[in-house]
């Protein structure tokens, strides 16, 4: 038996079941989204944490704590005991009878932790870049740390911020083959020489 449980709370709520949890020294798990509002009186995106699946969180809970979780105000119902495959997720696998088809994997929670846990880190790269503020001046040489032009050398010439962008990127030029070539490319891709 895993302990692990899947635990139904009250709408809007995840965050203070989450709390309690922690105040108990349980460690819970919110699949949590990092989502932006545009607000017209402050001409800008608001950025805020929501629940990723809402009403649905994850704890591995000992037997001794199992009543203290089930009678908490906002959780709804029993916890859902997970078995070990609902954690760790089924391979794919071929069928023996006789239509020899093959049936897909079906992930499981450690996976949906990792893709939930990636969205939000780039989300979070999101926000960062979209309060970020230019501290390079024009012609200040800049190293490129990723993509295909990593490792070369670029002069900075100016921060671009077209609407149809999240957040403002940088122009910079680079010298491919002796010829100078312009590449907008994002704040964080790039360090000081």
């Amino acid at each position: 038996m895993t302990d692990t449980y899947a635990i139904n709370t009250t709408r809007g709520r995840e965050f203070e079941v989450e709390a309690e949890i922690i105040a108990m020294g349980l460690k819970p798990w919110v699949p949590r989204l990092l989502a932006s509002r545009y607000i017209k009186e402050k001409r800008e995106a608001v950025w805020y944490d929501r629940a990723y699946v809402p009403k649905l969180m994850f704890c591995v809970i000992p037997a001794i704590y199992w009543r203290d979780v089930f009678n908490l105000k906002h959780v709804i119902g029993k916890p859902l005991a997970l078995r070990q495959r609902d954690i760790d997720g089924v391979p794919a696998y071929q069928r023996n009878h006789g239509d020899m088809a093959k049936v897909p994997a079906v992930p499981g929670l450690r996976q949906f932790k990792e893709a939930v846990e990636a969205e939000y880190a780039d989300a979070a790269r999101r926000r960062d870049n979209s309060e970020y503020q230019c501290q390079y001046l024009p012609g200040q040489a800049l190293q490129l740390l990723d993509g295909p032009f990593a490792g070369f050398d670029a002069t900075f010439q100016a921060a671009v911020k077209k609407a149809h962008d999240d957040y403002a990127k940088l122009r910079v030029e680079v010298h491919v083959f002796g010829r100078p070539t312009t590449l907008n490319v994002d704040p964080d891709k790039v360090a000081i020489r």
